[in-house]
């Protein structure tokens, strides 16, 4: 029996710039003081594993494609972006299907972004 630990993916173990690969889930909802409903989408480096929070307003893809642009203006421009955050929102089910995922690939097409992800599955 081996005691090897499996290899990481490339895209863990590549010299690369912090956030150049980064990989983008939402927390569950938070209410804040005055009974408003936000998100905080959580982008997370794969390489030094660093993160960075975004407040989202709603679950619009204008407004995540505003936060995913914060996020541009203050770390840069991430070259792969991986996002998987179906399992985690099975209560918001609804919600997150009203996203329009092809809408936000297509801003990540046209900041030349490779973004691997799975939509929602419920």
């Amino acid at each position: 029996m081996s005691n090897e630990p499996t290899p990481l993916p490339p895209d863990r173990v590549s010299d690369c710039a912090v956030f150049e690969i980064v990989g983008i889930d939402l927390a569950e909802p938070l209410f804040l003081k005055n009974g408003e409903k936000v998100w905080i989408a959580l982008f997370t480096c794969a390489v030094y594993r660093a993160i960075h929070l975004e407040l989202v307003r709603s679950l619009s893809s204008d407004s995540f494609n505003l936060a995913m642009r914060r996020f541009i203006a203050r770390r840069g421009r991430p070259k792969t972006i991986y996002s998987d955050n179906g399992t985690n929102f099975k209560g918001s089910c609804n919600e997150l299907s009203e996203l329009d995922w092809n809408q936000i690939q297509r801003e990540a097409n046209l900041e030349r972004m490779s973004w691997k992800f799975n939509p929602p599955n419920c």
